[in-house]
Order: structure tokens, then sequence, then C-alpha cells
């Protein structure tokens, strides 16, 4: 007998020690899911029991509790979209959705929001994600909790490419929601979206992931650098829960919601969001560096699950390649790092750092969320012969090193290049100085609405002559920045961003 109770109490021992060893694997694993800062003390995941009702049904009021006060209405004051509003006299007898200060008050234009939209808390000192196309052109960016207190916010810094932004509202202690790694969410898992459709304030929808790596095509029209490779889920989206959480059944944040497939514009099954490591890469860069560190591959292809696209191409290159999972290189650009390590036209990459590549999203998604000068090992078909390439990233200048905040010049993060100004166009203009933007990329310009073609007359009332004005006034300056431009129209334009 006593043996036995030896035993049991051995055995015990044996099966604790087992337990405590596995919990402090997944917890030193679960820290690494980086939330905003690493220095945050992380909440342990709610066990998944919890997420099921005495009536044996899904039952997501803990992760609600969790999360939905961390998530915020975004109000876009712009002149851009204020000035474009029809107003019906109806809307001035019933008041508006937000009642603009009191009923029977006529709001003046720079009041109007002119979009609504959500964010996310995602550091209790008030960093905030949320969407690009949010606040796009924004002279004014309002922050309203879930508890009603409003806040003026400063944009930090935008990224067209994954059409994120992140702001800062000035509060501390704020609830907020940690980032989990979106390379483990798989299709079918529940997930919860929450935001503020048709600016009805924290709403929540479940449903599941329906599918990964989607691309969708919809940001392509602000840049050509664009990154998509949503989630799909058929949590109901609707205007509104652009910037928005979608989160998993811990409460952690999974993604970001960006878009809906709609012909109406509502939901009608579809909605999409950004991964949340993708999303990471961005902010987290946006925050130390002022910009994005983008890399890139330097190839151009198309995906080889496109049966339509394949044929042409087979038929103009007289080859026979089946339809199959992989990313067939149609280009390879000069001094690129695909181009040094050995890449050709025709390969078929297979996978990347041992991920498969089965179309252009994966490829974007992974090459993505690397930074200038990181190593990849790249496998590809050749003649239907595997072969393995080394390829070192760049950068869209072909650098191969991440570069310092102060390295980095006030043009660069404006993203923008300038000409000095004509006779001719002065004359048209009536003006006597004057900048114009020759291209655009992704940067503070973008992000507040300006464009090639447009003419810069003064920042922060400076006069602006040629070119190298800008980088004289704006270096090492850290605060407000005012910029008085034309459109090609001739219509001025007063807009602002925060320096930081």
């Amino acid at each position: 007998m006593k043996k036995i109770v030896v035993y049991i109490v051995i055995s015990s021992i044996m099966s604790s020690v087992m337990t405590i060893a596995v919990y402090k694997k997944y917890t030193k694993e679960d820290s690494q899911l980086f939330p905003y800062g690493s220095s945050l003390e992380r909440t342990i995941p709610s066990n998944s029991s919890s997420l099921i009702s005495s009536a044996g049904l899904p039952d997501f009021t803990r992760v609600v509790e969790k999360t939905i006060h961390a998530v915020v209405n975004v109000k876009n004051y712009s002149k851009k979209y204020s000035n474009r509003l029809n107003f019906d006299p109806f809307d001035f007898f019933f008041g508006f959705p937000d009642d603009f200060g009191g009923r029977g008050k006529i709001p003046q234009r720079n009041e109007i929001p002119g979009l609504h939209g959500s964010g996310v808390i995602i550091s209790p000192d008030g960093y905030i994600v949320t969407n690009n196309h949010v606040i796009k052109d924004a002279d004014k960016i309002e922050i309203t909790l879930s508890d009603q207190r409003t806040y003026r916010a400063k944009l930090i810094g935008t990224d067209t490419s994954t059409d994120i932004a992140l702001l800062k509202i000035n509060e501390k202690k704020l609830p907020f929601i940690y980032f989990s790694d979106s390379n483990k969410v798989q299709v079918g898992e529940w997930v919860l979206a929450i935001g503020n459709p048709f600016d009805l304030n924290s709403t929540v929808t479940a449903g599941i992931i329906s599918a990964k790596n989607r691309n969708l095509g919809i940001l392509r029209g602000e840049t050509q650098t664009a990154i998509e490779s949503f989630f799909q889920t058929d949590a109901a989206v609707n205007p509104g829960n652009s910037g928005g959480a979608l989160v998993n059944t811990n409460g952690e944040l999974i993604g970001i919601n960006t878009a809906i497939s709609s012909n109406s514009g509502n939901f009608i099954g579809y909605s999409f969001s950004a991964p949340s490591n993708l999303v990471g890469k961005v902010i987290q860069d946006i925050k130390k560096y002022g910009t994005v560190q983008r890399a890139y591959l330097g190839v151009r292809g198309m995906d080889l699950s496109k049966a339509e696209y394949l044929k042409s191409y087979n038929n103009e290159t007289h080859q026979n390649i089946k339809p199959q999972q992989g990313f067939l290189i149609g280009e390879v650009f000069e001094k690129s790092g695909a181009y040094e390590a050995g890449l050709q036209k025709g390969d078929i990459i297979k996978n990347i750092d041992g991920k498969p590549i089965q179309n252009v999203a994966d490829l974007s998604f992974i090459v993505g969320t690397k930074h200038p000068g990181d190593k990849v090992k790249v496998n590809i078909l050749r003649n239907r012969e595997k072969r393995t390439f080394n390829v070192t990233l760049k950068d869209s200048q072909g650098r191969t090193k991440i570069r310092k905040r102060e390295e980095i010049t006030p043009s660069e993060l404006l993203g923008a290049t300038f000409e000095i100004l004509g006779k001719d166009s002065k004359k048209d203009f009536g003006i006597n100085y004057g900048i114009r933007i020759t291209e655009i990329r992704t940067g503070r310009l973008s992000s507040i609405g300006l464009e090639e073609g447009d003419i810069i007359l003064s920042i922060n009332g400076e006069k602006i002559r040629k070119p190298n004005d800008v980088d004289r006034i704006l270096k090492r300056y850290k605060g407000d920045v005012t910029i008085k431009s034309i459109k090609q129209n001739g219509q001025v334009y007063i807009v602002g961003f925060e320096m930081n």
C-alpha cells in the first residue's frame, strides 16, 4: 500500500513539473507576440472553455469585455470633404448624428467630420492604429473613446502601401489590445470584429476566418507598391468599421478591418483585414524611424493559379507551364537583390524561408514584413529543377541597411521630389515663388492629399523658392507643419501635419 502511495506522489510531482515546464515555454513564446512595446506586462490568454456557454453555444462576453474599450471612433475633419457636402434642410431640422454641439445650430464647414472610422488603442500611453484612408486629407483628427471622452489626435505617420496610419492622443493608462502572431491564424477559427459601423459606437460582430492571403487590388490606386494579403472573414463589417479591430478568442489583435466586398457599399458576406504581423512592422517602423523601411525582392510576375494569364504567357513564350502554386517571375529588376542573387525571368518561386508561396499575396506579405538588408532563402523551379538562392533585400534606392531617423531628409519623409517653378507657370498662377511636386510617394504629403503637379508656396509661413528650402526649413524641426499650396485647378489649400 505504501508503495502505491509513493508511486502516486512521484507521478503527481512529475506531472506538475511537466505542466509548469510547458506553461513556461508557452508564456515565453507568447510574450514574443509583440505588443506595442516589449516592456508591457502580458495577460494570460483566457481559457477556451470560457467561450462555451452553459447551453453549449459560443459565448464571447469575456473577450468583448476585454477588448471593446480599446476600440475608438475616429473622425476626419477635412475641408476637402466638407466642401463637397450637400445639405438637406431636414438634416438641420432633425439634427445631425453627432448633434454638432446642439440641435438647431448650423455647423460651420470646418466643424463637420467628412469621414468616420474606427481605431485601435495599442499602448496605454495613447498610440492608435487605424486605416490611412480613414484619416486621409484630414485637417483635424478627433478620437472618441468608448466612455465618450474626446481628444485631438496627432498624426504620427502613414503608409499607403498597407493602408495603415499611426495616431497619438495625450492620455495615460488607457485600455489597449495586445498583438497576436497572425501567422498562426487558421481558416475556420472564430473571430470578432469591433468598430463603429454607420457611426454606431462599440459594435461587435462575430464570424470565422473564411480565407487567408487575399489580394484584392484595392490599394493599387494609391500606390504601385501596395502590399495586400488580407484575412477574409464573414464577420459583418460596414462603413465605419475601417480601422477597427479583428480579434481572436483570446482577445488579441490579429488584424485591422480594412475593406468589404460589396456593390452596394454595405456588408454582403465578406470583409477583409490587414494581418497584425504586417501592421505591427509598419507602425514600429513609423515610430522608430519616422517612415516605413520597405524591403523589395526586385521581381515582377504573376500567380500561377490564374489559368487565363498563364495560357497567354505560354503562347507568348512557347512553354507549357501548368497551373500550380507559386509565383512566376516575369521580370527581374537590375541591381535588385533578386538580380544580384541570380534569379531569372521564368523562374517559379515556390517558397521563401521555408514558407510556401501560393500567390502574389504570400510573396508581398513575406517580403513586406522584412527590412532592407534582411537575407531570405528563395527556393525556385528553373526548367523543372529545384534551386535555392540567398537574396539580400534592398530598399527602393538599392540600399541594404536600415536608415536611422537622422539620416532621412525631410524631403524623403514628405515623400516627394520637387522642381523650381518656371516663368510661364508663375505667370499663369500670378505668383513669383513656389516649387512644383514632380513625384510623390508614400509620405506626409500624400497623407494630406497633395498630388503630383501641385505647387507648394510656403512652409510654416516661409516662402519656398527652390527645392532645398524644404530641407532647410524642416531639418531637425519638430512640431506642427503648415503647408500652403496651389492645386492644378488654381485652388489654394492650407494643410498640415506633425513632424516628430
